[in-house]
């Protein structure tokens, strides 16, 4: 079985979605805070998150960018199905919750400003109103089948995200039942916090 290396700061940010696969998957892996700058350089694109993997034969696979990490881990370890066309459509609901993603990131870190607020509370109404028909088309109240998929972590680390920041308010129960029914059982997920607190 392979073994990863996690190299990001020791913040949730965007490794907390990478971390989570990794910990639901059962994986062997650990976090590496770099020298930063300095390994700036040595980095593909100079740029944070870095996964490295060391093969059962001792080969080495290091891949970066977050998203391509994210689906990288979720097809080894599970979290995406066999079948090409479901996971690709699994991979699109995870993408455009990625847009609500950035738009909070970018009001909540950086802009701060009524236009981001404004921009952010239009994407994650958009969200709601598509993704709740979704998850409620699905008894099992997943995106797809009866367990833990790649867009259920992605949709998971927005609302971790926003619920750290003391803005868990933007979510609540009559706007997005079925979205809240899914966060809410995954906040409890003793894998996901594991995986959330392993962060040096």
């Amino acid at each position: 079985m392979s073994s990863f290396e996690l190299v990001y700061f020791p913040i949730t940010a965007r490794a907390q979605t990478i971390r989570t696969i990794l910990s639901l998957g059962d994986a062997n892996w650990k976090n590496r805070v770099p020298q930063w700058p300095q390994e700036k350089e040595s980095m593909p694109f100079g740029r944070l998150p870095q996964l490295n993997e060391t093969n059962p034969d001792g080969s080495k696979f290091s891949l970066v960018e977050s998203t391509a990490i994210e689906r990288y881990l979720s097809r080894k370890l599970g979290l995406l199905p066999s079948d090409i066309q479901t996971a690709a459509l699994l991979e699109s609901y995870a993408l455009q919750i990625s847009d609500s993603y950035e738009a909070f990131i970018y009001h909540a870190t950086k802009a701060r400003t009524a236009e981001s607020n404004a921009a952010m509370e239009e994407q994650l109404r958009f969200l709601f109103e598509k993704h709740e028909k979704i998850l409620a088309a699905n008894p099992s109240g997943h995106y797809h089948g009866n367990s833990i998929t790649y867009p259920d972590v992605v949709l998971y680390t927005l609302y971790n995200q926003a619920k750290v920041s003391n803005n868990a308010s933007l979510f609540n129960e009559s706007e997005c039942p079925h979205i809240m029914k899914l966060v809410t059982s995954m906040d409890s997920n003793e894998k996901i916090v594991a995986g959330i607190a392993t962060v040096a």
